[in-house]
């Protein structure tokens, strides 16, 4: 008889064999233990790993890599979800709004029966773009709940699609996470630097839609912009790494914003 455990395989010959496995957090996913087995799980795995410490120890690396790595994946699909999703609402944007303009026009020449379904079609694509926005809200505050709460989900959601995934976003410095969506003029600028010709580089990309950079003066959005994007990049690690909620953040950028409101330089 033989028994997958979490650390190899048992089986019973004459006596108990045990077979280490070489890639132990696929043995743990593997692992049937039937209770009761018919001997000691660390028993044999204080032989397997040379003490009860150390059986113990592996034990615990191998179930924190485990669900490490299931929430992982928990966190890879949630974001593109998110991302997907907000592709299908932008694309909902666009239709609505050439279908509304068209509807103008039609109703310019007649109003008949059939504008009137051309209308209800519409409402249906904004009933349905509602629904979407709700779940991508959803999504987007249950994995990034401390930028969620600094940015919003929609802008939080942008971010994630500009740069692909929550992981990878996670890894960018704050420097890049500023002016996140703004590569194109970064771009054009750089190069009309290199051919000797004056440029502005761009202070600020999706972020700018928050309403704490650009209700302020431009003088001050750079600034504003600056300590915004240090703080989203600590949200987001915590978010990616954690999971947890640190309310403060969010106070942070909003005392900011008010200091700069306030003053008068």
């Amino acid at each position: 008889m033989k028994w997958n455990v979490w650390f190899g395989r048992v089986e019973k010959k004459d006596e108990l064999v045990v077979e280490r496995s070489d890639d132990l957090t696929k043995s743990f996913l593997n692992s049937e233990n039937p209770e009761p087995l018919p001997f000691s799980l660390s028993e044999i795995g204080k032989e397997v790993f040379g003490s009860l410490n150390e059986y113990y120890a592996t034990l615990r690396r191998v179930a924190l890599k485990v669900v490490s790595d299931e929430i992982e994946r928990e966190l890879r699909r949630e974001d593109r979800y998110a991302i997907m999703l907000l592709k299908a609402l932008d694309k909902l944007d666009e239709t609505i709004n050439v279908l509304e303009e068209k509807l103008r026009d039609v109703e310019d020449v007649k109003v008949s029966e059939v504008t009137d379904e051309f209308r209800d079609r519409i409402n249906s694509l904004k009933s349905l773009r509602r629904i979407i926005e709700r779940e991508m809200e959803g999504v987007v505050t249950k994995i990034a709940p401390n930028t969620t709460e600094m940015l919003g989900p929609i802008i939080t959601a942008r971010l994630l699609e500009k740069a692909g995934s929550m992981e990878k976003l996670a890894f960018l410095p704050a420097s890049k996470i500023q002016i996140l969506g703004a590569e194109k003029s970064l771009y054009k600028a750089l190069a009309r630097m290199k051919r000797g010709k004056k440029a502005k580089t761009p202070k600020h990309g999706i972020i700018f839609l928050h309403p704490f950079i650009r209700t302020l003066p431009k003088k001050k959005r750079g600034k504003m912009a600056r300590y915004m994007a240090n703080k989203i990049a600590i949200a987001i690690k915590l978010d990616y790494f954690k999971g947890e909620l640190e309310e403060s953040l969010a106070e942070d950028v909003r005392r900011k914003y008010e200091e700069l409101r306030r003053c008068k330089e």
